[in-house]
């Protein structure tokens, strides 16, 4: 029974550092600039394809939408276009501007 409890022991010891490693990354993220936002208005299909979720289709897409109804008005006009919905808007959230 001793045994099985310094063996216990040593393996929460074990696990410390990754821990303590694990607590500094959000800190260093924080610290880490963002990468700008990218202008729904005025991205090409190429600088679009490179969003998570869009794709090459979604991105001309974007773009046949914005040639035919004018600029968006906020993000969320994104929705307007087919294959977007509000799951894909929320995973683009922060990464998008006008």
């Amino acid at each position: 029974m001793k045994t099985l409890k310094n063996l216990l022991i040593i393996s929460l010891l074990c696990l410390l550092p990754a821990t303590t490693a694990y607590a500094q990354l959000s800190e260093v993220t924080k610290q880490m600039p963002q990468a700008e936002a990218i202008s729904i208005n005025n991205a090409d299909t190429e600088m679009l394809a490179k969003l998570p979720g869009i794709g090459k289709k979604k991105a001309q897409a974007i773009v046949d939408y914005r040639e035919e109804n004018g600029e968006f008005k906020s993000v969320s006009d994104l929705s307007q276009v087919k294959g977007i919905g509000k799951k894909l808007l929320a995973k683009l959230e922060g990464k998008l501007s006008l």
